[in-house]
């Protein structure tokens, strides 16, 4: 996953120290299927081929998930409350890596050339959840295949849904871009590496088959991705930075295809 989002995307100014939170996060332990409450806490599902996290990286603020053993978790509690661009948290499932932290048999690292087709299937609930909030895809790219380490091409993100007004990062570069049956708005930055997000239009909850890969070739397209780059991690989740207790991933799947 910077502008009202964070996105966790912090400012070229805290690239340094979000590496160096990332490479705490990956120290903290392993928990089991349950509520998550420290700010780094992952749950391994399914032999770790995915990984859920919890994901405080931008505030000091309590929050907690609930996560079964399938994968699908909730944001149970949050003392979320910031006003700046950058959120307060990005809790997520993903396949692949994150910032160096790898799952098992995903497929990726993939350069972005010998990438077929990413399709994901996606069920979220937010009924009635306060606060500011999104639902976002967040792909990142490396660019060699050595992904255990922070990311230095691009960070693509989707917003399929979004709460008060979240903007992600950036300049708005176009709007109602069809891609993946749908309308978008696409934003970019170039801060330490390429940051680009396509907004939903018309906001959804649920996404069946949907193609990572045409964000991904519309990017290539745009000079904000290189095609001998590499997709080295596909997370799905939501960027906090007021409340968003009752945030809900239902479940989740992503199959990448050479």
């Amino acid at each position: 996953m910077i502008p009202l989002r964070r996105y966790r995307l912090l400012s070229i100014i805290f690239a340094a120290a979000l590496a160096l939170s990332v490479t705490i996060v990956w120290l903290a332990p392993v928990a089991d299927a349950g509520e998550l409450c420290g700010r780094a806490d992952t749950i391994n599902i399914a032999d770790k081929r995915q990984v859920v996290m919890n994901n405080v990286w931008g505030a000091d603020t309590l929050q907690c998930l609930e996560v079964d053993q399938d994968g699908s978790f909730e944001v149970s509690h949050s003392e979320h409350d910031k006003r700046t661009e950058s959120a307060a948290a990005y809790p997520t499932i993903y396949q692949g890596c994150h910032w160096g932290n790898c799952t098992v048999g995903s497929g990726l690292p993939i350069k972005i050339r010998d990438l077929r087709s990413a399709r994901s299937s996606w069920t979220i609930d937010t009924t009635d959840v306060d606060g500011r909030w999104n639902v976002t895809y967040d792909l990142w790219f490396h660019t060699d295949a050595n992904a255990h380490r922070t990311p230095d091409g691009a960070e693509l993100m989707v917003w399929l849904d979004r709460a008060d007004g979240t903007e992600p990062a950036g300049t708005l570069v176009a709007r109602n871009v069809t891609l993946a049956g749908a309308l978008w708005d696409v934003y970019y930055a170039d801060w330490h590496w390429n940051y680009v997000a396509y907004v939903r239009v018309r906001p959804t909850n649920q996404v069946d088959d949907f193609e990572l890969a045409v964000f991904t070739r519309d990017a290539v397209g745009r000079g904000y991705l290189d095609r001998d780059w590499y997709l080295s991690g596909i997370e799905a989740g939501f960027e906090i930075w007021q409340d968003g207790a009752g945030l809900s991933s239902r479940s989740f799947q992503v199959a990448i295809n050479y």
